[in-house]
């Protein structure tokens, strides 16, 4: 159905603006112009409670707009009163300005009540110029840099809770875009702020003329007598100035109460509520002050009295509410104590594939009537582990531990502690962007943060935004262990991958590969542990088996001729070498580290079989070996000071014993190897390093003798 045409907004818009060009040069008689003053003064009414109750600035993003065509409608409308004023004199027939200017000047005689008036109208306009105006217009200036230089440090912050699960893509897109809304929220903020000083000076100036104007006009041309003239121009240039300067001032406050509102939870009415009047022994102390003030001679008795009684009713009120509220919380926790049921020690006795143990202050974090978010954020988080590597974590079992301090956790991974850190729960946690970046910019507690190495500091939430103006990744407590929960899950992929996770799998395929699934399970009952252990392996170098077909493809056709799982995973290496390559490239190119000639040759001469596992591995002499681990170190240190990942290349029959004992002493997660064979010629690749042996044939030369 089409719209009526006053419900179409762009026609309201492009009707008003014609208007207002109307408004310069049509004179408009008394009664229309009282309707326009009476629609700036709702506006500006409107504008003041609405920026009241907003929780953060971007809310009100029309804002900038609206107080360039607010200001251009008053600029009309004193051009429109101005003119009534100044041709009509004594016979304006505006009820709204013959009323303010009535009201200000009094009953008084002689010219003393004008003088009285004018004061008045002064001292509103000082107030407006010197302490809203450009204190608001300080503020915009400062929120639009300061915002400008924190939109770095908050995008890292979004990625780093996308990584770990934390929220989705569809949410990190909405904070982005409130990011961007924010910028150029405060950007716009930053030059609409000088419209309202325009204004007030344009107010002022209309004013004088008015008064100037209109004692020329009368006492010259009219024929009036000075005093006379004061008299009449006087009362409606006060009242002209009053309707004029009263919409300009609600609009400028809002620009304050806007500009200096941060993101919060509550409007700033509930904030009031909440911060001011939050504490009853604060209430008491001032009731009782003002009581003991009231018996002070010459001060006034009643007013002090009844104010000192008001405060202390709020503050008795406020207690009462808050004892009847434990009251309730208490009434139900002895219900759910009689309706618990006896206690299973059994369970003490199951190893669950994931725990996370907390002390007593870490427990708000899980509890969701405390406003806890840790529980949907692992639920995130298994979901987008799944997604990412293929497997599909078990749950995560949750309990508190009185046995350790009260604001450490602590991760166990099949009944095995794999990693512990201390929280502070009620801070939020600044970690430099580049490890170059300064930590000690900034005030707080410094720790080690867990996931990353990386040090770090607890902050008050007061100093975010400063700390975020720097460049820093502030995040909240429950996100730091929800990172190094998602570190330690892809380390221990292969653990939590067992026989039944693989059959799970299988089963989630066998609808749509029913012959495949058919012929991997057929053959010997020991296909499913085979195919176990060749994902396993994949898992350990940080591979993830999401494309699984390909893999169990591979699998089926070379296990009746290669029954080993470190031969088999080096072919669905070779099947899968795509998405392999695709994954460590940066830019569209591969950056590899080749590893020289005489190194390579003396790993290829070190191959031996490990009996046991079926797999090659590389026995080398001790000297060899631990110049060989510093060269790695350095390499590995020089790649990622620039800010790239050391992939180390080398032939197929070396690649998982090289890689394997690397593994033992650099975590598997900072480095790959590729095979040469698994990087296509049609992949642009860049060397970024050559792996060097200092004195690798002398040493060889002491070998062989």
């Amino acid at each position: 159905m089409e719209k009526r045409w006053y419900m179409q907004s762009d026609f309201i818009l492009g009707a008003g603006a014609v208007a207002v060009v109307g408004m310069l040069v049509v004179p408009l008689p008394g009664m229309i112009l009282d309707l326009l003053i009476l629609f700036s003064l709702a506006i500006s009414l409107l504008i003041v409670l609405t920026s009241l109750s907003i929780k953060e600035p971007a809310e009100f993003s029309i804002f900038p707009s609206l107080l360039l065509i607010t200001t251009i409608y008053r600029l009309a409308l004193n051009v429109s009163t101005t003119r009534q004023i100044l041709s009509k004199g004594p016979a304006v027939n505006s009820a709204i300005i013959d009323a303010f200017g009535s009201f200000i000047v009094g009953s008084e005689s002689g010219l003393s009540k004008y003088v009285v008036g004018f004061i008045i109208f002064l001292i509103l306009v000082i107030v407006q110029v010197l302490v809203i105006t450009k204190g608001a217009t300080r503020i915009s200036e400062v929120a639009a840099r300061f915002t400008l230089d924190a939109l770095p440090g908050k995008q890292m912050a979004i990625d780093m809770e996308l990584s770990t699960g934390n929220i989705n893509e569809e949410e990190a897109r909405k904070r982005r875009k409130k990011i961007e809304a924010e910028v150029d929220f405060y950007g716009s903020m930053d030059g609409a702020s000088k419209f309202v000083q325009g204004d007030v000076r344009a107010g002022l100036i209309i004013t004088a003329i008015n008064l100037l104007g209109g004692v020329i006009i009368g006492a010259s041309i009219r024929g009036e007598s000075f005093i006379s003239a004061i008299e009449t121009y006087g009362k409606f240039t006060i009242g002209d100035g009053l309707v004029s300067q009263i919409p300009a001032l609600l609009t400028t406050v809002a620009t304050g109460i806007i500009v200096t509102r941060s993101g919060s939870e509550a409007d700033l009415a509930k904030q009031f509520k909440t911060q001011l009047f939050a504490n009853s022994k604060v209430l008491y102390v001032v009731a009782a002050s003002l009581g003991l003030g009231a018996f002070i001679p010459g001060l006034p008795f009643i007013p002090m009295a009844l104010l000192a009684g008001g405060l202390a009713y709020l503050a008795y009120s406020m207690e009462k509410t808050v004892q009847e509220q434990l009251e309730v919380l208490e009434k139900k926790e002895k219900e759910s104590v009689t309706d618990r049921k006896p206690r299973d020690y059994y369970d003490e006795l199951r190893i669950e594939p994931i725990e996370i143990e907390f002390g007593y202050h870490l427990v708000p974090l899980v509890d969701t009537s405390q406003g806890g978010t840790l529980m949907d954020q692992i639920s995130n988080l298994r979901a987008k582990f799944a997604r990412e590597s293929g497997i599909v974590i078990p749950p995560i079992r949750i309990l508190d531990n009185l046995e350790i301090p009260p604001d450490q956790f602590t991760i166990k991974i099949n009944g095995v502690e794999v990693g512990a850190s201390t929280i502070r729960p009620d801070k939020l946690m600044a970690m430099p962007s580049a490890e170059s970046q300064d930590i000690s910019s900034i005030e707080g507690e410094s720790f080690m943060e867990p996931a990353y190495g990386r040090t770090a500091k607890w902050i008050s939430g007061d100093t975010k935004g400063d700390a975020e103006s720097k460049g820093f990744i502030v995040v909240d407590a429950s996100t730091v262990i929800i990172t190094y929960l998602r570190e330690l899950l892809a380390t221990h992929a292969a653990s939590l991958l067992g026989r039944e996770e693989v059959k799970k799998l299988l089963d989630h395929y066998r609808s749509q590969y029913p012959t495949l699934i058919q012929e991997l399970e057929a053959d010997k009952p020991g296909n499913l542990g085979m195919l176990q252990q060749v994902l396993q392996n994949l898992l350990r170098e940080g591979l993830g088996i999401r494309n699984l077909v390909p893999i169990l493809e591979t699998v089926a056709n070379k296990m009746s001729k290669y029954p080993n799982p470190y031969v088999l995973t080096e072919f669905v290496r070779q099947a899968i070498s795509n998405t392999i390559v695709k994954d460590y490239m940066v830019d569209g190119k591969l950056q590899v580290v080749v590893v020289e000639g005489r190194v390579l040759d003396r790993l290829n001469k070190s191959l031996a079989q490990d009996r046991l596992e079926g797999r090659d591995i590389l026995i080398l002499p001790p000297d060899f070996q631990r110049r060989l681990l510093e060269s790695v170190a350095e390499m590995n240190r020089k790649v990622q000071e620039s800010r790239g990942f050391p992939i180390y290349v080398v032939n197929r029959e070396v690649r998982m014993p090289f890689a394997y004992f690397l593994a033992k002493e650099f975590p598997p997660r900072n480095f790959a190897v590729l095979a040469l064979e698994e990087v296509h010629s049609s992949v642009p690749t860049v060397i970024v390093g050559e792996l060097r042996v200092t004195q690798a044939q002398a040493a060889e030369a002491v070998e062989t003798v």
